[in-house]
């Protein structure tokens, strides 16, 4: 793309010439990338760390919600009548927001206290 010239048109009335007039017409230059120090190309994870980096974090996850949401399905299962016919599944559906929900606020907790801590643990070295 860097040797691409922009082409004006000519009138359609106006024929070619024996001199043309180069003025308008810019050359390319060719520009090389210049070399960073970088070979990005090795620098690259592999396939095998970006599955393990990115594909098992978010299996980890999902499986997480489900069993929040089978643990939430079994404790309400216990705690409305027995003798209900709701569902298994139509339970599962409905507690599945609040299995989501409670997943990330225990992340953020988890966070944050791990944020508090390092933070405590920063000041007392100082």
């Amino acid at each position: 793309m860097n040797d691409v010239v922009a082409w004006t048109q000519r009138p359609r009335n106006v024929g070619l010439s024996d001199k043309p007039d180069l003025a308008d017409i810019s050359k390319a230059v060719p520009h090389e990338p210049e070399f960073d120090g970088i070979d990005w190309s090795a620098a690259a994870p592999g396939w095998p760390s970006m599955f393990a980096g990115l594909i098992l974090p978010l299996l980890g996850l999902a499986l997480l919600v489900v069993s929040v949401d089978l643990a939430l399905v079994w404790l309400f299962e216990r705690w409305i009548d027995p003798s209900s016919n709701m569902s298994p599944l139509l339970l599962a559906a409905i507690m599945f927001p609040p299995a989501l929900m409670s997943v990330f606020c225990g992340f953020k907790l988890f966070l944050h206290f791990r944020d508090a801590r390092t933070t405590t643990a920063q000041s007392r070295k100082q």
